[in-house]
Formats: structure tokens, sequence, C-alpha cells
């Protein structure tokens, strides 16, 4: 039997956009080129926070926090989400910017708290060039893979079919339509394509005739051992420091590298996958310059994955208009794996024809680039 929609790429875009669907009694074939949620999805840093500078992406945020905070009544699945609240470091010249976006964000209705006293959540913390504090009870981190099987097991219970290794080579278009996919040089017809590929998109989108910008780069964290000391108690994003960290486990603590930054441009099928030394060494200093407690902390592992950048550092989202039916939902940027339950939704709903109440679809349009309709953020990079 021809499906209506073939999603191409199993990490959590493609798992999210596939369930949304599903849910909307839509026939869906779910493709995967490896293994679910296990290419740029399962190296994600996974931290979970609503800080954003644009209130569609804070609604988005929050809406798809809950989610991950419920996914065990609504998927029938095991937790994925570590509650563990999230602190954002500021520094003197980003203060004003701050305080406004937190001033908007209350405005949206979210839980945030302004800290005095930043040694109350981070115990042994230097406070050194902290000018300003934001906390997010609410907030934490997931756990990207299992996260990501979750929605791939619950969209099959809701009759879709989704299969592993199973490696799109072309988006097949004729007449002017996007009309199916080849796999293995088999033509797999249906009405509608997700292109949800992560950093392999753009070169499937050319298939197709379409340019996305997106750029490729290679990212890295670090997992140290922390012992004799406990590691943090909850997520942190210090922009002091250009580092984020977070508990990785009992005694283990998982750190990486925020904007600004350089950035190491990849090959999606021949990059390293292995932590660099000197990356590892650079973000342990930078650690342990804030948390003077954790100097003895010893890398033990790391994840490295790669990031699909957008010109503004949003998603692109929906139809693409030329050819007709193919449909995008890519360039997470390195910060969309906490917005990706609200854009699976988003995307099955622009499928569908029904509105939904948190975000306008044209914000997330690949025609934004070109009509000059992009993201402003406060930050810049993937802090957005």
């Amino acid at each position: 039997m021809t499906p209506t929609v073939v999603v191409v790429g199993g990490g959590i875009f493609g798992a999210t956009t596939a369930w949304s669907l599903a849910r909307e009694g839509v026939d869906v074939l779910l493709l995967e080129a490896r293994r679910f949620g296990e290419q740029s999805t399962g190296a994600s840093g996974a931290l979970v926070r609503c800080h954003y500078s644009n209130r569609e992406v804070v609604r988005m945020a929050v809406r798809s926090r809950e989610t991950y905070r419920r996914l065990p009544l609504l998927l029938d699945c095991e937790p994925v989400y570590e509650r563990t609240g999230w602190l954002f470091l500021v520094e003197e010249e980003e203060l004003e910017r701050a305080v406004a976006n937190a001033a908007m964000q209350d405005e949206e209705g979210l839980d945030v708290l302004e800290v005095d006293d930043v040694a109350a959540y981070l115990p042994g913390v230097d406070p050194a060039g902290i000018a300003y504090a934001l906390y997010e009870p609410d907030s934490g981190y997931a756990h990207p893979t299992a996260a990501t099987r979750a929605y791939v097991e619950a969209f099959r219970r809701e009759g879709g079919d989704a299969r592993e290794g199973a490696r799109v080579d072309a988006i097949e278009v004729e007449g002017g339509r996007a009309v199916g996919v080849r796999v293995a040089g088999e033509l797999v017809r249906c009405g509608i394509v997700v292109l949800a590929a992560g950093p392999w998109s753009g070169t499937l989108a050319r298939t197709a005739g379409v340019e996305l910008p997106l750029e490729l780069t290679r990212e890295q964290d670090v997992v140290y051992a922390t012992g004799p000391e406990p590691t943090v108690p909850c997520a942190v994003s210090s922009q002091v420091d250009r580092v984020y960290f977070r508990p990785d486990g009992a005694g283990r603590l998982l750190a990486g590298r925020g904007y600004p930054k350089d950035y190491e441009r990849a090959d999606p099928d021949a990059f390293d996958p292995n932590v660099d030394e000197t990356f590892a060494r650079d973000v342990h200093a930078r650690v342990t310059r804030r948390l003077p407690r954790l100097a003895g902390m010893r890398a033990v592992g790391g994840r490295v994955g790669l990031y699909d950048v957008t010109p503004d550092w949003h998603p692109i989202l929906g139809p693409v208009g030329e050819p007709e039916n193919l449909v995008v939902a890519a360039g997470g940027s390195g910060h969309c794996f906490k917005l990706a339950p609200a854009i699976g939704e988003l995307v099955a709903a622009q499928i569908v024809g029904r509105a939904v109440e948190y975000a306008d679809p044209a914000s997330f349009a690949l025609d934004r680039f070109a009509a000059g309709r992009t993201f402003a953020q406060t930050y810049g990079g993937n802090r957005a």
C-alpha cells in the first residue's frame, strides 16, 4: 500500500513528526538510514531550558518541556526527562538583554527566578564575573535516544511503519511534485515527503532541486568523572564562561562549549567521532575556573555529532513551495532537541491543515531568508 507520507530521518524531528501525523490518522512510513535516535540526536547534550529571545520559541520550549515531562503518560514509556533545574549565568555586558528576556518570558507564563545567591544553586561556585543569574526550576535535561525511540514505538502502536537501515538516496520529483523517495534504487511512492534527515537534509534536498541554507559543524561534549566530589545538582549554561554542563548520572558531568566559539565544518559521512584532547582540556579549564572544587575531575568519555545550522539559527519547518508536497523539518542548529515535540506537532499540523495556537508556521518557512523575515537573537548562536 502506498503511504500518504514518507518521513525521511529517524532522529527526534522525524520521530515526533511521524507520531504526530499518525495520531491524526495519516498513513506514515518512517525511514532511518541507521538506527533511530543514534546520529546527531543521540550526540545531543539534550539540555531542556526555555530561555529564548523570541516569544514563539519560548512557547514552543515550554510546551516541549511539559511534553518530555509527561512522556510516560503520553507514550506509555519509561521516563526520559530529568528535572534538575537550569541555571543561567550572565556577564555584565549581557545584563540588560537578559533582564529584558526574563521579563518577556514571565509574560509568556514561564516560571523563572532571579538568583541572588548563586552558590545556593551551584555549591562551590566562584562568583567572579557573574553579573546576573536566572533559574528555571522545572527545566533540566532529557535522554535523547530513549526519547526518540519512545516516540518511534508509540508511532508503531498508532499503526505507523518504522524502518531502520533504510537509507534514502534521493527524493523523486515528477511534474513539479515530490512523488516519493528512492531506497536502494527502488522508488517508494507517497503523497508527501517530509525531509527530517538532520545533517543529510541539504544533500537530499538538492536531489529535488531545493537548496537549503545549512552549514554543518562538528560538535563535541565531554563526560567527566567528578569523584570523590559530587557532580553538579542542576543543568548550567554559563554565558560568562562560554560553557554548559549538567549531571550525567552519579559522579559524572557532561560539558561542552557555548557560543561564541570556533566552528569546525564537517562532512556528515566523514567526520572524526572522537573527542579532541585539546577540546577536553579547554572545557575542563572553563568548568573548573567556575567550580574550583571539580579541579580533579577527569575525562572518561564523550559525544561527537553534527549541527545543521541555518543563517538565523532557527529551524526550517514546512512546505518548501517548489516542488509541491515536499516538507522540511531540519536546521535544528544545535538547540532544537528541546523544541522537538512542538516542532513535530507544528509540521504535522501544516500537513493536515490544522492551526496551532503557539506559533505561526510562516515564521519558520524556508522563504523567510529570501524575504528578510529572519529571527533576531539576543545573544547570538544557538543561545537563540
